[in-house]
């Protein structure tokens, strides 16, 4: 289907084309004479995690069948050590790869099975596009990604998107060569993942969505064995699930599952009930408690994640009641806090060591920068685009930082001026200011790349009742943050992406999703 699709729109484009249609960008293409031409059955030798995944893939991109190697027998395409490159080229490593097209065949150097996986995705896209079918022409390829992270942040609170999409989300990222889902969890609207120890939070917790209140709505959740599927399922992708669960603000679904740890909050809208309950009781020992039991089974479905994200944003919207709580006029006597903001702190200190404690680095959004959180264990997400001195003290502090501002990151925001529905500040997200994005940042300077993790686009669904609309914000801007992410700001070139993205919303059609297309102006999706 794939193959189909991509051959009605990419012959002239292929055609015509200096390098591969391929998306990201590679860091260095080198065209050689000559062309491959791959035939059915041709052999695949790949190291054995791999070589199911890579004759799918590529019997898949080819429309014809590929097979395995024998044991001792060479393959038409294969996938090599690191160190068997020629001399002339230079060693991958991390996620990086080299590959040499030759009228022979194909070969594949990478130091790692993420290395080695890109190249597969490379290949798979230029096999797609290729014009005649299954002809390549010849081309040495090196290419490492420039950031280590390379994410989508996917709001699951607002509106539940559900396992088949999240598989399909995550193989559509793969194949851009993403490398993190920022998994939004829980909120004020809905908690969308099975605590055996407290399960109330999905028979009541998980009921409605940001549009739908009713006390009697159905459930809507990941219990524990999807999420371990899922986990797995990112895994094989070279995808890392990072978890979030918000405190202390943000946390209505849970202080109406569990009111006794609620800490109050505000009506925004008395109809609606929004939010009473947004804040947890950040000094009850027993609530204190209930989160570190929380943090635990999350920590055992997500082990490799690395990084527990606990929010830590916003928590001014509802922190009004916290001095009327009894705990909390006992914790201000005894640790001597003078105010809100004090407390706030103790409670980001002591949910960040419990974090720490089980492993994980914390996650939280740029407000932490103001809570004295250990450098070293800390990762902070900048999203407020207006707060660039946020950014630039998190930076000067000496914490590491994933860039994701809302403009250009936020997904949910206007991607063209003549759409009517969607987020504006002073402006919207249009596909070229994704690409254009971290360069486009003037807050960077030089010495700031260690401490530059990577980027994110950020998907908050409170518009996005159906996955049609979710599909119509996210592609194809997801597409061109891929390559802000991947290519090397000396071979981005806007002008070529669009040319390679014509090729390319086929692609995305034919995995099932509904990307807006940029070129035709088609109609927007309003819900």
């Amino acid at each position: 289907m794939i193959r189909t699709v991509a051959m009605l729109v990419c012959s002239a484009v292929a055609a015509s084309a200096a390098e591969p249609v391929l998306i990201p960008r590679p860091t260095s293409v080198r065209e050689q004479p000559g062309t491959l031409v791959l035939a059915a059955d041709s052999l695949v030798l790949a190291p054995p995690e791999l070589i199911d995944s890579a004759v799918a893939t590529l019997s898949a991109a080819a429309a014809c069948t590929l097979k395995p190697a024998p044991a001792g027998s060479p393959g038409r395409i294969q996938f090599l050590a690191a160190n068997a490159r020629p001399e002339a080229f230079p060693i991958p490593q991390g996620e990086g790869y080299v590959m040499r097209i030759t009228p022979d065949g194909v070969n594949i150097h990478a130091a790692t099975p993420a290395g080695h996986f890109y190249g597969l995705q490379s290949l798979a896209q230029a096999l797609t596009t290729a014009n005649p079918p299954r002809t390549l022409a010849c081309a040495d390829i090196v290419d490492a990604p420039r950031f280590g992270w390379r994410g989508f942040m996917l709001d699951e609170s607002r509106h539940f998107t559900g396992i088949t999409e999240v598989k399909r989300l995550l193989d559509a990222m793969a194949s851009y060569k993403l490398n993190r889902l920022h998994w939004h969890l829980t909120d004020s609207p809905g908690w969308r993942i099975e605590i055996k120890k407290f399960p109330r939070l999905t028979e009541i917790g998980s009921r409605g969505s940001e549009t739908d209140r009713r006390k009697d709505a159905p459930p809507q959740f990941y219990t524990q064995d999807q999420i371990r599927e899922l986990v797995a399922y990112a895994k094989a992708r070279h995808i890392t699930l990072i978890p979030e669960i918000e405190m202390p603000g943000h946390a209505d679904a849970a202080g109406l599952s569990y009111p006794e740890h609620s800490g109050g909050g505000f009506i925004a809208d008395a109809s609606a009930g929004k939010w009473p309950n947004f804040t947890f009781n950040p000094a009850k020992p027993e609530t204190l408690a209930f989160l570190d039991d929380i943090l635990t089974e999350i920590a055992g479905l997500f082990p490799d994640a690395g990084v527990i994200h606990f929010g830590g944003d916003e928590v001014n919207f509802g922190w009004q009641h916290w001095t009327d709580l009894p705990d909390v006029k006992s914790l201000m006597q005894r640790e001597n806090l003078k105010d809100l903001n004090g407390i706030e702190t103790w409670f980001n200190r002591r949910m960040a060591a419990s974090i720490n404690k089980l492993g994980f680095t914390t996650g939280g959004w740029d407000e932490v920068t103001a809570r004295g959180l250990p450098r070293d264990k800390t990762l902070v997400f900048w999203w407020r685009h207006d707060h660039p001195q946020v950014l630039r003290r998190a930076l000067d502090d000496g914490y590491q930082v994933v860039l994701c501002p809302q403009r250009p990151c936020y997904l949910d925001f206007v991607q063209h001026d003549s759409h009517l529905n969607g987020r504006r500040a002073n402006g919207f997200n249009p596909l070229a200011d994704v690409y254009g994005f971290p360069d486009s940042l003037k807050e960077l300077r030089p010495g700031d790349a260690p401490q530059v993790l990577g980027i994110q686009a950020n998907l908050w669904t409170e518009t996005t009742v159906t996955q049609q609309r979710r599909d119509f914000l996210t592609w194809p801007r997801l597409v061109a943050l891929a390559e802000a992410a991947w290519t090397p700001a000396s071979r981005k070139d806007y002008a070529a992406f669009e040319t390679h993205l014509k090729v390319h919303l086929p692609l995305l059609r034919a995995r099932g999703l509904a990307p807006w297309d940029p070129f035709a102006a088609s109609l927007e999706v309003v819900k």
